[in-house]
């Protein structure tokens, strides 16, 4: 699921969000956009959630179901927030040919090779440190630093690892890749930040505005020295939920994105309709347990590659 994949950036370093009670994922302005889920940490505190993995099975149309034994799984810690994630994915499909000359057909087999990227977190006064390990032991490393509410520091390094005799490792040499810096203006209804690079030159403009219910209407982004801007709009219902968003990226050829939500009688985000350009990209559908009342499955329809995704939750608890 592409928008349950890559790096989680959650709550922690959120600039505004009023989590809902009853929903596992948070459909926040700041993050509406982009290709990884927000957990709702209240609820997973309050439910006792340790882990949930979803199990992946992907489907073309007039076609069986294509089960690769593809599976994302997430841990919490008892406050809800995220410990841990990895996910398998596919590396290498290898199909070949089996003669069998006494029933005179041939058996095309397949092996499939996997992957297996894991992301730890770890949280420190002020300091969330996002640990991504590749394969081959390849490992990156973000430090967030909190300036008050704010993220005001953000350092990439490329961590190796030395392995000790008694099978433990430890940490061996730190490589910086990049170091920014956020100055944040609180103006009550319009918030700004200037984002530097490690020469402590601004590169990047992004202001906040907020209507009278503190809910999030407009974020633009927008580069300092080259042209480039990134405009996102939201529209709330008469139930203060999020229904509509519009975004325009524009870097020379406008391209607009938008995202319709539909809710439930209890409040809950029922499906989700995703377009580029006013072409209906993807259809998500969100089911939820009749027992419970939990989200036990969510279906992700592809129009341009007319295939289906089905991912179905399991929750281990504490």
């Amino acid at each position: 699921m592409n928008r349950l994949k890559t790096p989680l950036l959650f709550v922690w370093i959120t600039i505004l969000v009023l989590p809902i009670k009853g929903q596992l994922l948070l459909h926040s302005p700041e993050w509406l956009f982009e290709k990884f889920p927000v957990f709702n940490e209240s609820y997973i505190k309050q439910r006792h959630i340790k882990s949930i993995t979803f199990d992946i099975i992907d489907k073309k149309d007039w076609q069986e179901p294509d089960d690769k034994d593809l599976t994302e799984v997430y841990e919490f810690d008892k406050e809800g927030r995220i410990l841990r994630k990895y996910h398998t994915g596919v590396n290498k499909i290898v199909r070949y040919e089996t003669h069998n000359k006494k029933r005179k057909n041939i058996v095309i087999n397949e092996h499939i090779e996997y992957d297996t990227i894991s992301t730890e977190y770890i949280y420190q006064p002020n300091v969330l440190i996002e640990r991504s390990i590749y394969p081959n032991n390849y490992i990156e490393a973000t430090y967030f630093k909190k300036c008050g509410k704010w993220i005001c520091k953000e350092e990439k390094y490329i961590e190796t690892y030395r392995q000790l005799s008694t099978g433990g490792k430890v940490l061996d040499k730190l490589l910086l890749k990049a170091q920014d810096s956020i100055a944040t203006y609180d103006f009550g209804k319009q918030i700004k930040q200037v984002y530097f690079n490690n020469e402590k030159l601004p590169y990047k403009e992004k202001f906040i505005y907020l209507n009278d219910q503190k809910q999030i209407v407009e974020i633009t982004e927008q580069l300092v020295v080259a042209n480039g801007k990134i405009k996102k709009v939201f529209d709330y219902n008469s139930a203060g939920q999020l229904e509509d968003a519009v975004m325009v990226v524009d870097y020379g050829v406008p391209e607009t994105y938008s995202i319709h939500l539909y809710y439930d009688k209890q409040g809950r985000v029922e499906s989700e309709k995703q377009f580029k350009n006013n072409k209906e990209l993807k259809e998500y559908q969100y089911i939820y347990s009749e027992n419970n009342q939990e989200l036990k499955s969510i279906l992700i329809r592809h129009f341009d590659e007319s295939s289906i995704r089905i991912i179905k939750l399991k929750m281990g608890y504490y």
